[in-house]
C-alpha cells in the first residue's frame, strides 16, 4: 500500500514579512534620521575629543582632572539637550508632512459621513501621502459619480412612472423614489470644505 501524499499546507503566518512598502517615504525619512543621528554623533566625538585634550593638557600642567571630569558632565549636558532638540525638531517635520494630508482626509470624510461630497483640493507639495492621498480622491470621486448616475436613473424612472399612477400606492412609490432622486442629487452637488468649517 503506497503513502498518501500529504497536501501542501494552505495555511499561512500571520504578520507582514515586507517591510519597505513605500520605498520612497520609508528611505527618504530613515535616511534623515540617519543623517541627524550621524551629525550629533560627529558632534559629540568632537567635544568629547576637546574634552580629552583639555584634560590630557590640565593633566600634563599638573592640574588635577576634577576640572575635566567638571567639563565631561556639562559637555554630556548639552549634548543631551541638543540630541532632544535636534530629535524634536526632526519629529514635527516628518509628524507635520503625515499628520497635515491625515487631517485633510480626516475631514473630508466627516463631510461625507454627513451625506455630502466635498470639493477636493490637491495636497501641499511637501506633503506625504501623496500617492494615497490620489487613490482616495478617486474613490470618492467615483463614489460620487455613481450616485450622479443613480440620481439620473431615479429620476427617469420618476418621469416614466408618473403618468401611469392609478393607484394611491403606486402614486406613493413614485413619491419615494422621487425622495431618493433628491436626496443623491443633492448629496452629489459638491460642497467647499472651507465653507463648513
Amino acid at each position: 500500500m503506497e503513502p498518501q501524499a500529504q497536501a501542501p499546507s494552505t495555511t499561512s503566518r500571520p504578520g507582514r514579512r515586507t517591510y519597505v512598502v513605500d520605498r520612497r517615504f520609508q528611505l527618504k525619512y530613515t535616511m534623515l534620521l540617519v543623517g541627524v543621528g550621524v551629525a550629533v554623533t560627529a558632534l559629540f566625538g568632537t567635544m568629547m575629543y576637546l574634552v580629552h585634550v583639555s584634560a590630557l593638557r590640565a593633566y600634563a600642567e599638573g592640574h588635577g582632572t576634577a576640572d575635566a571630569s567638571s567639563a565631561l558632565v556639562w559637555v554630556m549636558v548639552a549634548l543631551g539637550i541638543a540630541m532632544a532638540a535636534a530629535l524634536s525638531l526632526v519629529g514635527v517635520m516628518i509628524t507635520h508632512r503625515v499628520a497635515g494630508p491625515v487631517h485633510v482626509m480626516n475631514h473630508y470624510l466627516n463631510v461625507l459621513a454627513g451625506g455630502r461630497y466635498p470639493i477636493m483640493r490637491p495636497l501641499r507639495k511637501g506633503d506625504e501621502l501623496q500617492r494615497f492621498f490620489e487613490t482616495f480622491q478617486g474613490a470618492i470621486e467615483s463614489l460620487r459619480s455613481r450616485e450622479a448616475d443613480e440620481a439620473d436613473a431615479l429620476r427617469n424612472a420618476v418621469a416614466v412612472l408618473s403618468p401611469l399612477a392609478s393607484t394611491e400606492e403606486l402614486k406613493g412609490l413614485i413619491t419615494q423614489l422621487q425622495a431618493m432622486h433628491d436626496r443623491k442629487r443633492d448629496a452629489t452637488d459638491q460642497v467647499d470644505v472651507g465653507k463648513l468649517e
